[in-house]
């Protein structure tokens, strides 16, 4: 290995005992050799630090930050304070990396010349199912007006980038959508490779209700400066409105999905790179759109023509569909039979 390693793994740890493991043999597994990982034990009051400390005898790769509990954002500023690499790679103390990936992802910013790169991830634990992130840059820009458009452990970066753009402290449980919205203001570019490259565990207490309260409430705040820098000229005198019904927990009226979806038109015809993720976006709104009826399946279908939705959410189109054929009544009742 070189003296200043090509890539720096930043890993933070707190009470990770009982998956950490997994995570410390996937990252030396990888194919690609030359790097370092930090792990940060940011006050853990299990073995954490001990399972950290035997890896780190048998990889010399690994170095161990440990103090007292500062939470996630500071420990992640700590590590990429301290990376020598010329590319962060993030990754959780209870996911998993496939061997190839950071192989697979530098040779991906190699052919794009990016400065940040993800990759699609899977779900396993107490959920199933991948998670598709767009893979151009125009994609990616356009996702953010909605929310984060990577997977957080999935992402490697430029290391002058992070130090250059730490994480705020303003955005807790939303660090990573308020980062990703100001390197894209700085004039940075995205990738990501359309494949599967890390496996993300769900567990009981990853976010619990009062934490998504407050990640909702941030993400909002970011999501307005955001559509501000990123909406197309003509289109900003919509953004407060945009905004608002753009929120993923809010219910909308029929007359609101109306004005969302001829929004998307507008912007897929404003920017083109935007259609892919528009695709997927309007189905969401379909799916939080109350008092749907027989009356809007012409609209769908015309939507489902002009903003194509992904083959991800084709079972959720189909079952939307259904809804609307039905009624919201009879497809309420439905669901508590089933419950």
């Amino acid at each position: 290995m070189s003296s200043s390693p090509k890539v720096s793994f930043v890993l933070p740890c707190y009470n990770s005992a009982a998956y950490l493991q997994e995570t410390l043999d996937s990252i030396s597994g990888q194919s690609f050799t030359d790097f370092e990982c930090i792990a940060v034990d940011d006050g853990s009051n299990d073995a954490t630090l001990a399972i950290l400390q035997a890896h780190a005898v048998k990889d010399a790769r690994f170095s161990i930050i440990t103090r007292e509990n500062r939470g996630l954002i500071a420990t992640l500023n700590e590590a990429i304070a301290q990376a020598q690499g010329e590319w962060i790679a993030r990754i959780d103390a209870d996911d998993i990396c496939d061997p190839q990936r950071i192989e697979k992802q530098l040779q991906r910013l190699n052919e794009t010349q990016a400065d940040v790169c993800g990759s699609w991830i899977r779900f396993f634990g107490d959920k199933s199912g991948e998670w598709m992130t767009p893979s151009e840059d125009g994609a990616i820009k356009a996702m953010l007006l909605f929310n984060s458009a990577f997977a957080h452990p999935s992402v490697i970066a430029r290391t002058a980038l992070l130090k250059a753009h730490p994480y705020s402290p303003y955005a807790v449980h939303a660090e990573d959508y308020a980062l990703w919205c100001e390197l894209a203001q700085a004039g940075a570019t995205f990738t990501a490779v359309p494949e599967v490259l890390l496996q993300y565990r769900c567990h009981a207490g990853q976010i619990t209700q009062s934490k998504k309260d407050e990640l909702r409430a941030t993400a909002h705040i970011i999501r307005s400066k955001y559509a501000r820098f990123a909406l197309p000229a003509a289109m900003q005198k919509h953004a407060d409105r945009f905004v608002e019904l753009a929120e993923p927990a809010r219910q909308l009226s029929r007359a609101e999905f109306d004005w969302m979806c001829d929004f998307y038109l507008q912007l897929a015809e404003n920017r083109p790179k935007s259609r892919s993720p528009l695709g997927e976006v309007w189905v969401d709104t379909l799916q939080r759109t109350s008092g749907v009826n027989l009356f809007l399946l012409g609209k769908v279908k015309a939507l489902n023509q002009a903003l194509p939705p992904p083959a991800s959410e084709m079972s959720k189109l189909k079952r939307q569909k259904i809804r609307c054929l039905i009624g919201d009544r009879a497809w309420q009742l439905i669901k508590k039979l089933k419950s």
